[in-house]
This record gives C-alpha cells, sequence and structure tokens, in this order.
C-alpha cells in the first residue's frame, strides 16, 4: 500500500469563462489540503478561454507558482482537456473536477482523506446520497438524470447513483491506461464506466451541486442524449479494448 504521506494530488481544472470562480475553487482547497496537493492543472482552450479566464490564471500562476501548471488544449472541448491533463499527471492521484463552483471546493479534503485510506480505489462524489443536494438544477433535466443513473446503474449492476458528476480520484496509474474515445461531456461518463467495466471497487461520498454563479454551461440540453450511446457502447465492449 502507498505511504499515505508520499500520497499527493493532481487536480484538473479546466477553464473557458471562469474568472472568480476558479480563483475560490484553488484558494479554498489550499486552505484545507495544500500539503496533499502537488498540482493544478488549469487547462485553457487558445480559442475558446476567454482573456479575463486566462487573465486570471496567470494571477494565480504568480501566486502559487510551480504549484500552477498552465496547460493548451490541442484537441478540443472537455474530452482534449482532460486528455492533456492525463498526460501531465505526475502526482500519485488524480482529481476529476469543474472549476465553476458547481463541484464544492470544501469536499477535496473529504475526498483525499478517503483516498487516502483507500489509494487503489476511485472516490466519488455523489449528488443523490443526500436529500436536497441540488440546488438550481433544471427540474426535467434532474428528473431526466435521475432516469438516467437508475437505467445504467442496473444495466451495469452497481450500486453508485451518480454515473455522470465528474467529482472523483483516481490513481494515477489506473486512469492513464485508459483507453478515451469520447470528446464532448460523454467523457465524464466514460471515465466511470470502463473502471466499472473492469471491477474496480469505488467509494462514494455525498456532495452538493450548485448552479454556477458565471459564465455559461458548455454542455447543451440535447447533447446529454449522447451519454446513452456512449453508456451502451462501453457496455458491450470488450474490456481488452477498453484499457492499455
Amino acid at each position: 500500500m502507498l505511504n499515505r504521506n508520499k500520497q499527493k494530488f493532481d487536480i484538473f481544472l479546466p477553464v473557458i469563462d471562469e474568472t472568480f470562480s476558479l480563483e475560490e475553487t484553488i484558494n479554498i482547497i489550499e486552505k484545507h489540503c495544500s500539503k496533499a496537493i502537488s498540482q493544478y492543472f488549469i487547462v485553457l482552450s487558445k480559442t475558446k478561454s476567454k482573456q479575463k479566464s486566462k487573465n486570471i490564471s496567470y494571477k494565480l500562476k504568480l501566486k502559487y507558482r510551480d504549484k500552477i501548471k498552465i496547460i493548451y488544449q490541442k484537441q478540443s472541448f472537455i474530452g482534449g482537456a482532460i486528455k492533456i491533463a492525463i498526460q501531465n499527471i505526475k502526482a500519485s492521484h488524480f482529481i476529476l473536477m469543474a472549476s465553476d463552483l458547481e463541484t464544492n471546493p470544501n469536499d477535496v479534503k473529504k475526498l483525499i482523506i478517503n483516498s487516502k485510506n483507500n489509494p487503489n480505489k476511485i472516490i466519488v462524489a455523489n449528488r443523490w446520497l443526500e436529500k436536497n443536494s441540488f440546488k438550481g438544477y433544471n427540474l426535467i433535466k434532474l428528473f431526466l438524470n435521475k432516469l438516467f443513473q437508475y437505467f445504467f446503474s442496473k444495466l451495469y449492476s452497481v450500486s453508485l447513483s451518480d454515473l455522470t458528476f465528474a467529482y472523483r480520484v483516481y490513481p494515477s496509474k489506473l486512469i492513464k491506461r485508459f483507453i478515451l474515445e469520447e470528446n464532448r461531456h460523454p467523457i465524464l461518463l466514460e471515465t466511470v464506466l470502463i473502471p466499472i467495466k473492469l471491477g474496480i471497487n469505488f467509494i462514494e461520498i455525498p456532495s452538493k451541486w450548485n448552479s454556477r454563479k458565471e459564465g455559461n454551461t458548455n454542455n447543451s440540453f440535447f447533447r446529454n442524449f449522447a451519454y446513452i450511446l456512449t453508456g451502451f457502447r462501453i457496455f458491450f465492449s470488450e474490456k481488452n479494448k477498453l484499457i492499455k
């Protein structure tokens, strides 16, 4: 088992139009978990990231120096951002989250504690474990989300009830082996269904979701239906075609 003191975390933070949300996210994590964090990967798009977001990213780089690694993605969309971040991982573990405060940065401490106690497992933040965990979530989308979670958790025969909330800790050696095909938001489902298919164990912790306070979502309502295709593709895939 990995020595707890040697267990470090790289954090993925994709940035398009976030400013104060990104700054607050990093400041909160530094306040509670600074010693455990190796680097923050601020992933920018040369064409889509707003200049104000780039400015705040470089401001944070000046403040936290080597702890901030600014990366410009080469492939498009959130999939391109995640893939290039994975290529840059050097820490023992990798935290997948957002920079818009929809993933509560105060919960990073809980994720890290659980990961240190269970270094070979994936730690998953789950919005459905407690009541009233969604604030500002569209009611129709929430209902469809619940149906989706129920159907695919039954299909894959897992108790995990939040397959699309991209707030997780992965052992780095594991996520580096995933063969990721998605480029848009279904990659957030792909990164949880591949380990489920492989029989990797998960630990869930409760987490609340709040709608973003700035910027716009880059995942339209109708694009959410693409998740269904991803779910079935991985279900019918052979295991050796999902991992290197």
